[in-house]
């Protein structure tokens, strides 16, 4: 989130100086199936923010510092996506409301960025 916050002062050099060692630090945090987890484990929720950090920063899923064993972002989130479309919190966990609104404005920012649009900070 921090990261997020930062994307569109990234002009400054002290901001873009932090940036560049969050990104660093987060590709360092990632699992090894593209995922993230916390102090409970691997979730949704922190799967969607750095999605969204990394869209707002104009950086691809696809970059090579944030696949792991094949496995981009999109893919770790898709995993936690149930049968009827909502998204769940662990994996092990049933659907759960604020995991599916999380994944959903994390993928509405993926898709803007592949259209070309605005970031999600940015709509317009």
């Amino acid at each position: 989130m921090a990261l997020q916050a930062l994307a569109k002062y990234r002009e400054r050099p002290d901001v873009a100086e932090a940036v560049e060692r969050g990104i660093t630090v987060l590709s360092g945090m990632q699992n090894v199936n593209g995922g993230f987890a916390d102090g409970n484990g691997e979730t949704s929720e922190a799967i969607s923010q750095a999605i969204v950090a990394l869209t707002e920063l104009g950086i691809s899923l696809d970059d090579s510092r944030f696949v792991k064993n094949g496995n981009t972002l999109k893919d770790a989130l898709l995993r936690f996506q149930m049968e009827d479309g909502s998204f769940r919190h662990i994996m092990e966990g049933d659907t759960d409301l604020l995991s599916t609104e999380q994944a959903f404005y994390a993928l509405v920012s993926l898709d803007r960025r592949e259209q070309g649009k605005t970031s999600l900070y940015s709509m317009k």
